[in-house]
């Protein structure tokens, strides 16, 4: 019998990737399919964002498509183009079937999904429960290497001693424009500040690491009830893996709408 073949598409930063391997990973699994992972046609004209594949690193267990098995993906943009998108999360196709994600609720049809030969999958696959049965698996997949600057070390050296609090704000700074912090789906400063209280009155000494690209003049806002270290390029920790694996080494966490955190 021959082997079923499923390919995902990659496209956004990486957190996004993580979701949409995560998600193509358990469907692979569950249906005994050879796995592939599409790290091209995703970023072709992601000009604003100017994203790249970023799962290189990490000890995933899939291949990567070629352009035989990126083409669907090029014909549907083709096809948006002339022909209305359909509501419907199964959609069979000449060449096979394609798995879209109708919106960003979860999609039910998907994890018990089995009806395919070759099948590929197109949205971001933002929820757990896409992957859940095989999350451990997958979570081992997905473990960012341990970076070998001194800094990043050091840093985590003083999050392993404390209570450290990992506290990731994301500002939508790559989008041009006079009020950044107003566009919509930022989290409001205030929710940190709220949240933190909160999160004090369960645990002694907290010691906030504030995550953010830029040290922002928005971050004066923070009003944190302890230490505060600000992680940001600025500050010398560049580098997204470097940065996500350093997160990982904070004993608390508050974070805000972003796939990444």
């Amino acid at each position: 019998m021959k082997a079923k073949t499923l390919v995902v598409q990659l496209m956004g930063g990486l957190g996004n990737q993580m979701f949409q391997y995560a998600a193509g990973r358990a469907l692979a699994i569950r249906n005994n399919a050879d796995f592939y992972v599409d790290a091209n046609s995703g970023y072709a004209r992601d000009r604003v964002y100017r994203r790249t594949f970023e799962l290189g690193s990490m000890p995933i267990s899939a291949r990567r498509a070629g352009l035989g098995k990126q083409a669907p993906y090029w014909l549907e943009k083709l096809r948006g183009r002339m022909l209305a998108a359909s509501a419907d999360v199964i959609q069979e196709r000449s060449w096979g079937t394609l798995i879209r994600e109708a919106s960003t609720a979860f999609q039910p049809l998907v994890p018990s999904f089995t009806d395919f030969d070759k099948a590929w999958m197109f949205g971001y696959w933002q929820c757990e429960r896409y992957f859940i049965d095989h999350r451990s698996l997958i979570a081992s997949e997905l473990a960012p290497p341990a970076p070998k600057d001194a800094n990043f070390l050091a840093l985590a050296n003083k999050m392993g001693s404390c209570n450290s609090v990992a506290v990731g704000v994301r500002l939508f700074e790559e989008v041009p424009g006079p009020s950044k912090s107003g566009l919509g789906g930022i989290t409001p400063i205030e929710f940190y500040t709220q949240t933190a209280l909160r999160l004090s009155r369960d645990v002694s000494n907290p010691e906030f690491f504030v995550f953010c690209t830029t040290q922002s003049p928005i971050l004066e806002n923070l009003r944190l009830p302890g230490s505060v270290h600000y992680v940001t390029h600025d500050n010398g920790f560049r580098g997204t893996l470097s940065r996500l694996w350093l997160i990982s080494q904070c004993r608390h966490h508050i974070f805000s709408n972003s796939s990444f955190y």
